[in-house]
């Protein structure tokens, strides 16, 4: 059976040089690992300017959003394709995947699939443009998102040609405030769901605020992303307004 579970050695390694591609052995499995977006709060404060983010600490008091995270995204690139078993039938995230979350908050295999068992689990979504939004709620018990693109079904076997996008609960705070729209946060903490950077060209935030998994990857090649709702928030982009993409596969975990 192949969890993913990435040694803490090579995490340190990956963290001293968080710009560096590396190359890794995963048991019998050749892998790259990257960080999507490095050094992330630089970039926000880059992007936000210190009007908007003088310093994290500020913002976090002010908006009542906790934030920690120094580099965004983790992309695990097997090079031969491999079946991944990434839940138990208790729907339990297996190997350090909540670990790998908790670091750099979203994580993407690519060249991956799930098990024959758990492939056709949960359901297929297509999640809207730019509403920016959490699947579950504090309350309940499967806080884990992890989304799929299945390699062996006709449709999904297809590069897809809208992406997913994830950012950190505290950047949707952050755009509110550059868009001036406070009605959105006028109640302290995250909210449940945002529509934000609708004028914005998004060639300016996407790998640098903004992390998106295209799913283009060419076609037969699987691909896995995943979050923690507590954490994170995701939308849809859609290049296309009339070629909208297919739905992605969707369970919840704990």
């Amino acid at each position: 059976m192949n969890i993913l579970q990435i040694p803490d050695n090579l995490i340190e390694s990956l963290l001293k040089d968080p710009a560096q591609k590396m190359v890794a052995e995963l048991g019998r499995h050749k892998v790259f690992l990257h960080i999507a977006m490095p050094n992330y709060v630089q970039q926000l404060q880059q992007f936000y300017g210190t009007a908007l983010l003088p310093d994290v600490k500020t913002v976090v008091d002010r908006s009542g959003i906790a934030f920690d995270t120094q580099h965004f995204g983790l992309v695990v690139r097997y090079e031969e394709p491999v079946v991944l078993t990434m839940h138990n039938e208790a729907l339990e995230l297996l190997g350090n995947a909540k670990a790998l979350i908790r670091q750099f908050e979203t994580v993407t295999i690519i060249n991956a699939s799930l098990n024959q068992d758990s492939r056709d689990y949960g359901h297929r979504n297509r999640f809207p443009h730019l509403k920016f939004h959490r699947d579950r709620n504090e309350t309940q018990p499967t806080p884990y998102s992890l989304y799929t693109r299945n390699p062996f079904d006709p449709e999904q076997s297809k590069p897809r040609t809208s992406s997913t996008l994830f950012i950190a609960n505290l950047v949707a705070y952050l755009q509110c405030m550059k868009q001036r729209d406070y009605d959105q946060i006028k109640e302290k903490g995250t909210q449940s769901h945002y529509d934000i950077f609708k004028d914005q060209d998004m060639s300016e935030v996407l790998g640098k605020v903004v992390y998106e998994h295209r799913w283009n990857e060419p076609e037969g090649v699987g691909e896995i992303s995943m979050l923690d709702n507590r954490r994170s928030l995701h939308a849809s982009f859609m290049r296309d307004e009339i070629y909208q993409g297919y739905r992605i596969g969707v369970r919840y975990l704990k």
